[in-house]
């Protein structure tokens, strides 16, 4: 179980930013998997006074709040005009409803977690982060970098009306998936994210190899096959009127 010696409600991204410089303080969000984790920290950071709990059309992209709940995600009908119903696709399977109603997009994003069907989901559309101090980065190039102790403020996905198919294999209907994909067909091809491999998610064409491993939900060799499978799914839905 995960203890605390101080809880603190940020009331501005830069008080957050300061307090979260500290290994010793962790930035709350929604709690849904970090009280399973066995853990002391000083000071918990809760971001729910920032409101950065809205979606909102902001030029040629949505804004995403990092405290936007999945479930508001899920209930958002005009990300279905851009992206068909690959959202929904996505979330419907993750734990269930309670759960979903508390997680946050922020906190699935900057838990980096290799399984994690939401960076899988959003790494094709190539969606810009915005963070207290280091501005708006790519999520790809966020991925990739160490650092976490920033604050993620918004999550900016374009609004481009491509095609788009979400696909996952898991043992049971919210289970944690063995093996997730998305694809997004662009102007200038397809773009495949695979995920849950079981390390994160991965950019690749549908040409490309891709490296899979062996956990105990899955073996490297059904890997392999589930990919195969989930692509040949995702291409022909893709070239659906």
């Amino acid at each position: 179980m995960i203890r605390f010696q101080n809880y603190v409600r940020a009331k501005s991204a830069e008080e957050a930013y300061k307090l979260n410089q500290s290994i010793r303080n962790v930035v709350c969000g929604g709690m849904m998997w970090l009280h399973l984790s066995d853990a002391e920290y000083d000071t918990c950071i809760d971001l729910c006074d920032l409101n950065l709990d809205q979606i909102e059309e902001e030029g040629d992209f949505f804004r995403i709040g990092a405290m936007v709940t999945l479930s508001e995600l899920e209930r958002y009908t005009p990300f279905q005009e851009y992206y068909g119903t690959a959202v929904e696709d996505c979330l419907k399977h993750i734990v269930g409803v309670q759960f979903r109603n508390c997680a946050t997009l922020g906190g699935s994003i900057m838990a980096k977690l290799a399984f994690s069907d939401i960076i899988t989901l959003l790494l094709p559309l190539d969606p810009l982060l915005e963070f207290h101090a280091q501005g708006k980065i790519p999520l790809s190039s966020f991925l990739k970098n160490r650092n976490q102790r920033d604050i993620l403020k918004y999550i900016y996905l374009p609004k481009v009306k491509q095609k788009m198919v979400f696909e996952s294999v898991r043992k049971t209907y919210t289970d944690l998936p063995v093996l997730n994909l998305c694809a997004v067909k662009k102007e200038d091809g397809i773009t495949l994210a695979v995920g849950a491999r079981p390390n994160l998610a991965v950019l690749v064409s549908p040409e490309d190899e891709v490296t899979f491993g062996s956990n105990p939900r899955g073996s490297k060799e059904y890997r392999e096959h589930l990919y195969k499978v989930l692509r040949k799914r995702a291409l022909a839905k893709l070239e659906e009127e």
